[in-house]
């Protein structure tokens, strides 16, 4: 038998075992199906075992659900659709959003790929053990946690010398979510030109309880932090737009994810922390297959701005909006 380059490769070949091991399954799956006359694809009982579970459900709040990008739950549901196996209702509130549900031949059907399906886990279960299963669940929340984007950078990328030295991304603890509300009403707080807290007090309540945007679905509070455990930072990252929770039209928008309140300490300036940051969101967003990413800032904020500019966000006048006296301005950055 010949060698396998893979063997060879070690570790380099991580990627590619992935890639090898999921087309042999799908190919089997697939003769699978014809052998026994089941007229659907692999993956398509990820759809069906969703919708039937949630009813009805837009390619977005498919996308989100399984982590699979846009345009793969366009082909899945397009092919679907053309099965004979998804229907789909315009949103009568919204004439830009259509929700897909099970067809009528899909109800009809389901009871037996449920059998079969189950009689593929039986096969599965057969060569793929507990220990494998919770291994790839860690492998998916560390990414979740941390890009590998971010791991480059926090492993290869020099950053300035500073007393702070070198600092990590990542999801804020609730321990620390007082620390990163104290920073961010210090930082917003000094801007020349930016409302007082006596002017917007609610505003600032809620830069002090920043952590409780947590509870927000598909929100996270990323920090920047040094070796020491200091906070240096720290962004709200919205998976979800209608949970944004800015003025504008922002919570309309679709297949996008946004951020807010980014703040970098006084004494951090100049090491990347807000463009790290931001990086972080851009990765998180692609990760999630959105096709575009929504912020705010003011005038009061032009290091930010310019900051913004260059790493390709684009101004939006359709998503300016007014807070109180404060003219707030909208930047897109499509993926």
């Amino acid at each position: 038998m010949q060698e396998d380059f893979l063997d060879d490769l070690g570790d380099l070949g991580f990627t590619a075992r992935f890639k090898r091991i999921s087309d042999t399954l799908v190919y089997s799956a697939r003769e699978h199906y014809k052998q026994i006359n089941i007229g659907i694809e692999p993956n398509w009982h990820l759809i069906f075992l969703l919708l039937k579970k949630e009813g009805q459900l837009t390619v977005t709040d498919i996308s989100q659900r399984l982590r699979f990008s846009h345009p793969a739950v366009i082909k899945i549901t397009k092919q679907m659709k053309q099965g004979g196996y998804l229907e789909s209702l315009v949103d009568p509130k919204d004439r830009r959003k259509q929700f897909l549900s099970l067809s009528k031949k899909a109800l009809r059907e389901l009871p037996g790929f449920e059998e079969e399906w189950a009689n593929i886990l039986g096969v599965i279960r057969g060569f793929v053990d507990d220990a494998l299963l919770q291994g790839l669940y860690r492998l998916e929340q560390n990414l979740n946690e941390k890009s590998f984007t971010s791991r480059y950078a926090e492993r290869y990328r020099k950053q300035p010398a500073s007393p702070t030295g070198k600092f990590t991304i990542r999801n804020a603890k609730p321990s620390e979510f007082g620390a990163v509300g104290k920073l961010m009403v210090q930082v917003y707080s000094r801007l020349d030109g930016f409302p007082h807290r006596h002017e917007q007090p609610e505003y600032y309540e809620m830069l002090a309880n920043i952590g409780s945007l947590t509870k927000k679905p598909q929100a996270a509070l990323l920090v920047a932090v040094a070796p020491r455990g200091e906070i240096l930072g720290g962004v709200v990252y919205f998976g979800d737009m209608q949970y944004y929770g800015s003025g504008g039209t922002a919570t309309l928008e679709k297949d996008a994810s946004g951020f807010r309140l980014l703040a970098v300490d006084h004494k951090a300036r100049g090491l990347g922390i807000g463009k790290q940051l931001t990086q972080e969101c851009i990765e998180r967003t692609k990760a999630s297959g959105r096709s575009q990413l929504i912020i705010h800032t003011t005038k009061a904020m032009q290091t930010a701005w310019k900051m913004y500019e260059n790493m390709g966000f684009k101004r939006s006048g359709d998503l300016d909006f007014m807070q109180g006296d404060l003219p707030v301005f909208g930047f897109r950055m499509p993926l």
